[in-house]
């Protein structure tokens, strides 16, 4: 395990716990987390997975912001690194928040995908169809425009059509269950990625989650599969 990625992660959660004090006062909401497994004995592994996503809301925008650090090793061998960040900007059209329009750009860095740099801007449309104390159901389309460089294969850009859907359904004061799901479609490649969680509240701001990410290519770099899923247990904190 790298020590840069070590204190990428540890970065990312000390980060969330700083802002948190600045949350009401500049309307920034968000929530950091990490999970960190050691594994010793006729296999040694390591794993650490740090995120961090923050929220600034105004009256009629918002900025959005994800970050994703995933770091694996077995037996010294380093077996996973991937980098995301994700940038989005809502323009809401009424009091309600509730139809939007969207600019977003996401970078993606993945070793052992032979991904170098995946650079990916879109704008469209959004809707929030339900948002109460118990569900969120949300909807974005869109277009786009996607560029791949390939540490060793050929680079590839392609136009692209976006299509996100958000859900999440509160139990009850302590259980929640969060579905994402996003597409990106285009001439050389299609792209799902799809989060399925549970969050379980441990006291005012902190909680336990499991995640599981499952991730698709149709045309990936040669030899590398087409699909990848990953299941997280993190500990996450809220503000």
């Amino acid at each position: 395990m790298k020590k840069s990625s070590v204190m990428l992660t540890t970065a990312l959660l000390s980060s969330a716990l700083c802002t948190s004090a600045f949350a009401d006062e500049f309307g920034l909401k968000g929530a950091g987390e990490i999970g960190y497994t050691n594994t010793t004995g006729n296999t040694e592994s390591t794993a650490v997975y740090g995120a961090l996503k923050l929220d600034y809301i105004q009256k009629v925008y918002e900025f959005k912001s994800a970050f994703e650090v995933s770091n694996k090793s077995e037996d010294g061998d380093q077996t996973q690194e991937r980098y995301v960040a994700d940038l989005q900007y809502n323009r809401f059209y009424n009091e309600s928040k509730n139809y939007y329009s969207f600019v977003q750009a996401r970078f993606e860095q993945d070793k052992f995908a032979d991904i170098d740099l995946d650079s990916l801007f879109s704008i469209g449309l959004g809707k929030t169809f339900i948002k109460d104390e118990v569900t969120l159901l949300r909807g974005e389309a869109g277009i786009g425009y996607q560029s791949t460089d390939y540490t060793t294969s050929d680079d590839t850009s392609q136009a692209i059509g976006r299509l996100k859907g958000d859900y999440s359904y509160k139990f009850n004061e302590h259980v929640k269950f969060t579905q994402d799901a996003i597409l990106y479609a285009g001439a050389e490649q299609t792209k799902i990625e799809t989060n399925t969680g549970i969050k379980v509240k441990m006291a005012d701001s902190l909680s336990m989650k499991a995640t599981y990410q499952y991730r698709s290519n149709s045309d990936p770099a040669p030899g590398i599969k087409k699909d990848d899923t990953q299941t997280i247990i993190t500990l996450m904190y809220d503000f």
